[in-house]
């Protein structure tokens, strides 16, 4: 009798605790996600109870990066702002270029650091460099780096190393495009991927690679995993969305570094040793190296190797617009033939000079409304220093909450650009205003310190193609972006026919 009453006494703390544990679950979650709503947010409606408003992008439903416009463009119309939840995080997202740019120029300094990479920096070569590293060593380091990346002379520098990392891309596209007057299809995504790798052996690890003529070398096999493999993806959403995972976990969860680290040293070494200059970034880091240094943040070490990371981060950036803006202009002929002009009109004039790239405006047109549409990094992130009120509101944004801007949905969004879904490069000519809410390159002192060379590096590879060749596509053919991916990037490839042009 004893035994039937306590199962019988176990069974009803089953029976009836169970519904109690999962009531009480329910109304954690149900506290946790009004977070917003009981701050006066407008915040969105139905969150999963796990997920929170991130659940497709997290399950790599949707590409990260579009999934928050999806955010954006399901957010009141209205609002200035919207908060929303990852897992039961949350975070703000800001839609009113104003309080944009207030944030990222006039109070920078109460959202100075990125959420990216989380409170804890972690040896990585994505995050100690400009790309994630936190102030006050950040400050410090823009300031030592910027004259190596943005100057007019570093840039002439820079060039003939660009102009010299094509000519296997051009060898490759001779060999695959028939002289016949017949187009070949090709993946301009893949081609854009190779000529990167190699520009990033040129230029960041100061060695020079053929990824084209040596698909299958440790080198290029290296660079097209960090491209595309799923456990940089899983990193990438980690860093941006999930930062507190790299503290837990560590850096595991990061790209596997050392190949390229090893590149990176036989180059220093062998430099420091012949005491030759080609122009590239090793020169610059040797210089840095010998330099004064500062403790906040000192040139030695893998401190040296990690600035290369921006180059591949910024360089990964720049083929994807040469990519999605090659697809537009083989969209639209008279765009292109219009581009084609424009850098024919260049080289006579100038030659293959950087006189010649600074002055083709018209294809500087094409390439920002090809940001506009596809912006590569479609992401912009801050991570509040302390306790902020908005400027005439009464919304207090706790200290260490992420903030976020949607590139997708602020170049998307209709109250910003009429018809934003068309490409339309005469948005950007001298005599139209531009919309505040055009910010491909971020705003403030966190502004993208890699613009300039990531436009020469666009304009190079567009120009040199465009100037041999025809690029078609048809209009209905959609880019799929990969769902894996946090950067823009198309799943399947950018196929399009390439046709030697008549001399």
């Amino acid at each position: 009798m004893e035994i039937l009453t306590n199962a019988l006494s176990q069974n009803g703390i089953i029976y009836f605790g169970l519904p109690v544990v999962c009531l009480l679950i329910y109304l954690y979650c149900c506290y946790k996600l009004n977070y917003w709503k009981r701050r006066g947010v407008p915040q969105l409606k139905d969150q999963n109870l796990l997920f929170g408003d991130f659940k497709d992008g997290i399950l790599f439903r949707t590409a990260p990066g579009y999934h928050l416009g999806e955010i954006y463009r399901r957010a009141p119309a209205n609002a200035p702002y919207v908060g929303f939840y990852i897992f039961h995080k949350p975070c703000l997202l800001l839609k009113d270029p104003e309080l944009i740019k207030q944030i990222l120029t006039r109070d920078f300094d109460n959202f100075s650091n990125r959420h990216f990479a989380g409170p804890q920096q972690k040896d990585s070569i994505g995050m100690q460099n400009l790309f994630g590293l936190k102030n006050p060593a950040w400050r410090y380091l823009r300031k030592k780096i910027s004259p190596t990346l943005s100057t007019r002379a570093k840039l002439r520098q820079m060039l003939p190393l660009m102009m010299e990392t094509g000519e296997p891309m051009m060898g490759y596209l001779k060999e695959k495009v028939a002289t016949n007057n017949e187009s070949k299809v090709i993946d301009a995504q893949d081609v854009n991927y190779k000529y990167t790798a190699d520009l990033i052996a040129n230029v960041a690890l100061g060695t020079k690679t053929d990824s084209f003529t040596y698909p299958d070398s440790d080198y290029s096999k290296c660079l097209m995993n960090f491209f595309h493999s799923f456990k940089r993806m899983v990193a990438l959403v980690t860093v941006f969305f999930m930062p507190e995972l790299v503290d837990m976990i560590g850096s595991p969860i990061l790209f596997d570094s050392s190949f390229v680290r090893e590149i990176f040293w036989k180059a220093v070494e062998s430099r420091e040793k012949d005491g030759k200059k080609r122009g590239d970034y090793i020169d610059s880091i040797i210089s840095l190296k010998n330099g004064e240094q500062d403790p906040l943040y000192r040139f030695e070490g893998d401190n040296l190797f990690y600035q290369s990371g921006t180059f591949f981060s910024g360089f990964e950036s720049s083929s994807t617009v040469s990519a999605f803006t090659l697809m537009e202009l083989a969209k639209n002929k008279a765009y292109q033939d219009r581009a084609r002009a424009d850098i024919k009109r260049a080289i006579d004039k100038y030659g293959w000079t950087i006189e010649a790239f600074n002055d083709m405006k018209y294809l500087d047109q094409c390439i920002a409304e090809g940001v506009r549409l596809h912006p590569p990094v479609s992401t912009i992130d801050r991570y509040t220093h302390r306790d902020y009120k908005i400027p005439n509101t009464d919304v207090v944004i706790e200290k260490g909450t992420p903030i976020y801007i949607s590139l997708y949905g602020l170049h998307g969004d209709h109250d910003h650009f009429d018809q934003p879904e068309v490409y339309d490069p005469e948005r950007f000519t001298d005599d139209r205003v531009v919309s505040e809410a055009y910010v491909p390159f971020g705003l403030g002192p966190r502004k993208c310190v890699g613009m300039r060379v990531g436009q020469l590096h666009v304009k190079v590879v567009i120009s040199m193609i465009l100037s041999e060749y025809e690029v078609y596509q048809k209009q209905a053919e959609v880019a799929k972006l990969d769902t894996r991916s946090t950067f823009t990037a198309a799943a399947d490839g950018i196929h399009m026919k390439f046709m030697k042009l008549e001399k």
